[in-house]
């Protein structure tokens, strides 16, 4: 009965343990997939803002609408993406945005991610 115990107890910590490492990782892993996608997205967006005799972007919210299909299409995770334009000028290709994910764990806990960009063409 002793040894029952002392197994349960066992079993239950290295279960916590797990939990918390998935926590970890699976924000970590977030957090390196918002980044490449926001940073990929914004660059992209800035570069064809610039392009020679593109009709895709004729102004400041169509820049931000192909901001925001770049990211949404470069993200696989589910979690609420909200964008904040911090700056726009799409003569100049200049792009600045903020970005915020919020997501739950598998603890139902729930977290968020925030990334700042700002391109520039030149």
């Amino acid at each position: 009965m002793k040894q029952f115990i002392i197994i349960s107890g066992l079993a239950v910590i290295i279960l916590i343990v797990a939990l918390t490492l998935l926590s970890v990782e699976s924000k970590m892993d977030r957090q390196d997939e918002l980044d490449r996608a926001v940073s990929a997205a914004v660059r992209q967006t800035v570069k064809s803002s610039q392009a020679e005799n593109q009709t895709d972007i004729t102004s400041n919210k169509e820049m931000v609408a192909h901001f925001i299909h770049l990211l949404t299409t470069g993200i696989e995770s589910d979690g609420n993406l909200s964008v904040k334009v911090i700056g726009v000028d799409y003569r100049r290709g200049m792009l600045d945005v903020n970005v915020t994910e919020e997501f739950t764990y598998l603890t139902g806990k729930k977290a968020t991610i925030k990334i700042r960009k700002c391109a520039i063409y030149g």
